[in-house]
């Protein structure tokens, strides 16, 4: 995919899984790369020496993204895309048993931190002429698993609704934003709250359950992303689009 020298794209939680395969994959194609990631880089990380600006920041803490987007400011002068990514998974309760501090610490990533950092790079953008936008997801934005994941199945709720009302209000301005919607994809937040002594069970589980077959990689994230972020998709905003192979087509029911 060309086209991406000298255009400069934001991603969060950049450092592992789904952000770090489309931080390197847009570096691969000669985009100046942002990763904001609440965890620090090592001193011999691959991505920092490749050239991308490592910055330290928690999305849900707005004076940090404040900073981290200043900082992105002072590098590039400019900002051209940004991939929301970061998000959190954590063992949660059904309804009635679930605390206030469980909702709050999940929502307070996956949605407040979204909508911080869609207001730094929608703010640029519209100053700058223009931008691409894609958010972070889940099949769980639409649909439901049993065992009680109120606050993440309803902060992937929000993400699908904040990006249509973003979208709509932004068009004119050639703000463009979109959703990724991964299903199970092989990267540490999938296993954040499975026991080490079920994964591979799990694994068995959904090769058999996913209709094409096996689990999704963080490549298959990124290559998503940045057909999303990049001219090839200019006629595309306020969309949802889930990656996950098939599962969210398959009926549940087998009659």
């Amino acid at each position: 995919m060309s086209g991406w020298s000298g255009r400069v794209v934001a991603v969060t939680g950049g450092l592992s899984g789904m952000g770090r395969a489309t931080a390197e994959l847009l570096r691969g194609e000669g985009a100046e790369v942002a990763v904001i990631d609440r965890s620090r880089p090592s001193n011999d990380d691959a991505l920092a020496a490749s050239g991308a600006l490592m910055l330290q920041a928690d999305v849900s803490d707005e004076a940090q993204i404040a900073e981290a987007f200043a900082a992105i400011d002072s590098r590039f002068g400019r900002l051209n895309g940004l991939f929301s990514n970061a998000g959190i998974a954590r063992p949660e309760a059904l309804v009635h048993e679930e605390t206030l501090a469980q909702w709050q610490e999940v929502i307070s990533v996956n949605l407040t931190g979204t909508f911080l950092v869609v207001r730094e790079a929608v703010r640029r953008m519209v100053a700058g002429g223009g931008g691409a936008i894609v958010c972070t997801s889940s099949a769980m934005g639409t649909l439901a698993i049993p065992g009680g994941t109120n606050a993440y199945t309803a902060s992937k709720g929000a993400i699908n609704a904040l990006v249509r009302q973003v979208a709509v209000d932004y068009a004119r301005q050639d703000v463009r934003i979109n959703a990724i919607a991964p299903g199970a994809i092989d990267t540490p937040l999938m296993w954040a709250t499975t026991p080490p002594n079920e994964v591979e069970q799990m694994r068995t589980t959904i090769d058999s359950e996913v209709p094409l077959g096996k689990i999704g990689r963080p490549l298959d994230i990124a290559n998503a992303v940045v057909w999303l972020l990049s001219d090839a998709a200019a006629y595309v905003t306020g969309a949802v689009y889930h990656v996950d192979g098939g599962a969210s087509a398959r009926m549940i029911l087998s009659v």
